[in-house]
């Protein structure tokens, strides 16, 4: 009985070790990314796209409260008041603050971006408000409620780095000795304005090198001894004019403030999916196919925010259900599905934006192609703007005309 066992041990390490064999026999170590049980690899092209409509419309949003950033300027005649609430102040009435403190009371922030259409230094006033405010509602911010506490506007001389320059902004002594308000007994809200054709942006209470107010104070003239004050803001956010980007038929702009979006519609040219052998794939074919990767390319015509240290954030999201592509509408956010967001810089004259799970849904049937929607991920959270070259412009370079690329495995079976 015993050597009938061993038989049959040695049967089946010979059938396992046989069996291991073929199947190692199968992998292609040439073809790790194709299938390992026949040649098919992924296959690449690159295509002008046959565009039948095309447009930039509004898009539409608003701020939360958390954002990362404070946007404060006076750009494309639009403006963005930065607010900051600071607590826990001394009660007023109870101290005082040297004139020889001065130096030592400022304001603290981080700023990330500064700008200056006329490349002079940038200038900033400080307001106090005197109302009560929420961060996600600053559209209801007056400004017939600032009153101006800087008798001169603090320029912003020095070079900023985008991973964030200190700058100290002196507060008038008698504005902090009363801080109280009408409407706030609580808090100091003061907000932040820049001079025309400027922005400047601010790290924000959320990104945790938030605004800080700072100064030395006596409670007792007699005593000498000070005390010092120096919180970062308990909320802050920013306000920004309600502007509407206009319908443009004949320019791709995208913009973040205003919200600018672009609509597209090309359909998807079968054709161009062929198998190894350079054989047409069929309906079925085409529904087993996998799409590894898709993306469209643009040029980009002008841009005058995004550079080499500042990515752009782009989502291409799939149209729901058809819509009449000879007029130009804005679309909601309620008739799209979102797709994949695009984080990349904007290295010569083109930008990438990631499409390849629409064009999966499309290849596949199971979702129809009514058109696609591309927007910033930045929207109303900086001055960004890039305007791409537009498919019927009759301007446009041939060189500069939108691709689509795309890389597949064709199904082995």
């Amino acid at each position: 009985m015993k050597s009938i066992h061993l038989q049959k041990m040695r049967l089946l390490i010979i059938a396992t070790l046989f069996l291991a064999i073929m199947l190692g026999g199968c992998i292609n170590g040439h073809n790790p990314t194709g299938n390992n049980w026949s040649n098919v690899r992924p296959i690449s092209f690159t295509t002008p796209m046959d565009i039948v409509a095309g447009y930039s419309f509004p898009g539409s949003g608003s701020l939360k409260g958390t954002e990362t950033s404070l946007v404060c300027g006076n750009y494309n005649d639009l403006e963005s008041v930065a607010f900051m609430r600071f607590t826990g102040l001394p009660s007023v009435g109870t101290f005082h603050i040297p004139e020889a403190y001065q130096d030592s009371t400022y304001l603290n922030l981080v700023l990330t971006r500064k700008f200056s259409e006329s490349r002079n230094p940038v200038e900033i006033m400080i307001y106090k408000l005197n109302q009560s405010w929420a961060a996600d509602s600053t559209n209801l911010i007056l400004d017939s409620n600032l009153t101006l506490i800087t008798p001169q506007s603090y320029t912003i001389i020095d070079s900023i780095s985008s991973s964030g320059t200190q700058i100290k902004i002196p507060i008038p002594i008698e504005a902090l000795e009363q801080w109280t308000s009408d409407a706030d007994t609580l808090g100091l809200t003061l907000a932040i304005k820049t001079g025309e054709d400027s922005y400047i942006e601010i790290k924000s209470l959320e990104s945790g090198s938030g605004p800080k107010l700072r100064f030395l104070y006596r409670t007792n003239e007699e005593e000498q001894t000070e005390k010092k004050y120096e919180q970062y803001c308990t909320q802050d956010s920013y306000r920004i004019d309600e502007a509407t980007a206009p319908i443009l038929t004949n320019q791709w702009i995208l913009s973040n403030i205003p919200s600018s979006r672009i609509f597209l519609y090309f359909p998807l040219d079968y054709s161009l999916f062929q198998d190894t052998e350079g054989n047409l794939l069929n309906e079925i074919q085409l529904k087993r196919m996998t799409i590894n990767h898709a993306e469209l390319i643009f040029y980009v015509k002008e841009n005058p925010y995004y550079d080499t240290s500042t990515q752009y954030s782009i989502r291409a999201d799939r149209l729901n259900d058809s819509l009449d592509i000879n007029t130009a509408i804005a679309i909601s956010d309620d008739q799209v599905a979102s797709g994949i967001t695009t984080q990349s810089y904007i290295r010569g004259d083109s930008l990438t934006v990631n499409i390849t799970p629409l064009i999966q849904a499309y290849t596949s049937g199971d979702k129809e192609n009514y058109g696609i929607v591309i927007r910033s991920m930045q929207e109303l959270k900086n001055y960004g703007k890039i305007e791409l070259w537009h498919f019927n412009d009759n301007s446009t370079p041939p060189e500069k005309q939108p691709k689509l690329r795309i890389t597949y495995t064709p199904p082995f079976l």
